[in-house]
């Protein structure tokens, strides 16, 4: 135990008198996340403005006696009518993209003088097209509205004496401190199992495979430290180097989403007991990573064919992140077990507060069970002379 201190003390200080790693660890996520989320803040801002004065054109289709819709939509300054006398046409034009909504107006005589069938078409996919039908349904809403009340007025009937035998309320009971829990559980699990790989890629590539090509592997090899306080020297160093990459990229994240005016506290499901629930989990999935990293830099002759034998590896990361990310169930028993996934949805479930020991038993023992085997393989592979050259 004591040669794998000195060899992850002398691979610490490694890393701390390499510029790149010092960077890529320290500076760049401190200052990467909040320039990101600042930047997509401001195009965010730009976006929500542009649509707000937004006057979208509307292509008519009108069948039947609607000359007061037609004249309401032909003076309307917050929108632009262009009428067409078919609906195929006016659908063609619309897929063109000459246009955000188009309107097919029927008037029907039998059920009354607000007999009226609407009809909105839009690209849902568009977000011009969806702030363009909401003005559209806004509009239509205010005109029926005013014809109503006016219909009445010529009936002899008071409006407001006129009460809906109804009232329908909205509230948000969410508010700023649901916006900062769901950013929390849909970013931040992601991003952190991101940053261990992230932390763990360079300088795990750079202490196995870069020492091949330097060619120091072989002095290391025939020193009086064992090939178990070897791969464990190194394992713990790549350990280090990638939690302290979590954690700064972590404080980086955080700083983002609060440029958002999210609120980060324990209502948004940030606090002490989460912070610590999350760390519980992080530090096995740490394990499992830096082991996984070890074995590949390992098996590698260069570092450049290092990262190419770890770009599956990051991949499959994203495909799970993105996964749970997107889930719309919530996962449940063994789910929890199944290596990163099952530690992400982890992280969800304990800034939402519903985590149970159950499922955090799951993530613990399988990502520790992990993650000795994968040392178990690096010992081997050390074990072996192969190692100084290629699996």
């Amino acid at each position: 135990m004591r040669g794998a201190l000195l060899l992850f003390r002398k691979e610490l200080l490694q890393a701390v008198r390499d510029r790149r790693t010092v960077f890529m660890t320290v500076a760049f996520p401190l200052l990467f996340y909040p320039l990101l989320f600042g930047f997509i803040g401001d195009l965010v801002g730009r976006e929500q403005a542009r649509l707000a004065t937004l006057v979208p054109q509307v292509l008519v289709v009108m069948e039947g006696e609607v000359g007061e819709l037609a004249q309401a939509l032909a003076e309307e300054e917050t929108l632009q009518a262009f009428f067409y006398p078919d609906l195929d046409h006016a659908l063609a034009d619309l897929r063109r993209g000459m246009g955000e909504v188009a309107l097919w107006v029927r008037r029907e005589p039998a059920r009354g003088e607000l007999g009226y069938s609407l009809t909105l078409y839009y690209d849902a996919t568009s977000q011009a097209a969806q702030a363009a039908m909401a003005k559209v349904k806004g509009f239509l809403q205010g005109f029926f509205q005013k014809l109503t009340l006016e219909r009445l007025s010529a009936m002899g009937i008071d409006p407001e004496s006129v009460q809906p035998p109804f009232t329908v309320e909205a509230e948000d009971i969410g508010g700023r401190e649901a916006f900062g829990r769901m950013l929390l559980s849909r970013i931040l699990p992601y991003f952190l199992v991101l940053s261990i790989l992230f932390g763990a890629l360079g300088f795990g590539a750079e202490i196995t495979a870069g020492e091949k090509e330097r060619g120091t592997i072989a002095t290391l090899l025939s020193s009086r430290l064992s090939r178990e306080e070897i791969v464990l020297g190194k394992f713990l160093a790549v350990l280090t180097v990638s939690l302290a990459s979590t954690v700064l990229s972590a404080t980086g994240l955080l700083i983002g989403i609060r440029s958002f005016g999210a609120r980060l506290d324990a209502a948004a499901g940030l606090s002490l007991a989460t912070a610590g629930w999350i760390l519980l989990v992080l530090v096995p999935l740490a394990i499992v990573l830096s082991a996984a990293v070890l074995i590949v830099g390992s098996f590698a002759r260069t570092q450049k064919e290092a990262s190419v034998y770890l770009l599956p590896l990051y991949m499959v990361i994203i495909l799970l992140g993105i996964s749970v990310m997107m889930g719309s169930t919530k996962p449940q028993g063994a789910f929890f077990a199944i290596p990163v996934a099952g530690s992400m949805a982890a992280i969800q479930q304990a800034i939402s507060g519903s985590i149970t020991l159950g499922e955090l038993a799951w993530t613990l023992f399988s990502s520790l069970a992990l993650g000795a085997a994968l040392l178990a393989v690096s010992v081997r592979i050390f074990r072996s002379e192969k190692v100084l050259f290629r699996i």
